[in-house]
């Protein structure tokens, strides 16, 4: 049960357990990355995180636990979330996809690295295979919704279809990682270079 009701501040206990909750995610989030997730052990973490093991799993339950909240910190990025809603109601079909662009951009910048460990965990764990299947599915069905915005200002030989299949692949996560981890881009190049290439695939114009 949570110690904060509604209309008072944080209790210390709250303040310390959101504390002792992001250091281990954090913590977990760097040794995935580093060592891998099958590697990377519950007591392991633990100890890099300065906690009792018998915490880690009141907090999280399991790896899968924690590789669940860091999954759900990306997909619900207020940020970006926002950003995505204002490309959604935006009048022009130019700035819908530089707001886009800014979205992704902003998914990624903070994100990039949990997608690339869920993927190399979904290939040994179920429990992780699933999450991962079900938030791609939800990433296609908002690429869906904003693809069909643009419909009228589309270029021949364009189709919803065919813009599904162009945003889907200029905005996957391995994308931003190859020009920012490999090539050495700033995110701001990144978000420039998403912004341009969409109008040219897919504007009259």
């Amino acid at each position: 049960m949570s110690d904060v009701k509604p209309g008072q501040q944080p209790t210390l206990r709250a303040e310390r357990a959101a504390v002792t909750h992001r250091r281990i995610a954090e913590t977990a989030r760097a040794m995935f990355s580093r060592q891998g997730y099958g590697a990377t052990t519950l007591t392991a973490i633990a100890a890099e995180a300065g906690v009792a093991v018998q915490t880690v799993y009141a907090v999280f339950g399991s790896k899968a636990g924690i590789l669940h909240a860091l999954i759900g910190e990306v997909l619900h990025q207020p940020e970006a979330d926002t950003l995505y809603e204002d490309a959604m109601q935006a009048s022009g079909a130019r700035q819908k996809l530089e707001l886009f662009a800014r979205s992704i951009r902003r998914r990624w910048e903070y994100g990039h690295d949990v997608v690339a460990i869920s993927g190399d965990a979904a290939s040994t764990d179920p429990a992780v295979r699933t999450e991962v299947e079900r938030v791609l599915g939800i990433r296609r069905a908002g690429i869906g919704r904003f693809a069909a915005t643009l419909a009228p200002a589309f270029a021949p030989g364009v189709d919803v279809d065919r813009a599904n299949a162009i945003l889907d692949a200029l905005t996957l996560p391995a994308v931003y990682a190859e020009f920012i981890d490999v090539h050495g881009w700033t995110p701001d190049e990144y978000k420039i270079w998403l912004a341009t290439s969409l109008r040219r695939q897919l504007l009259r114009g």
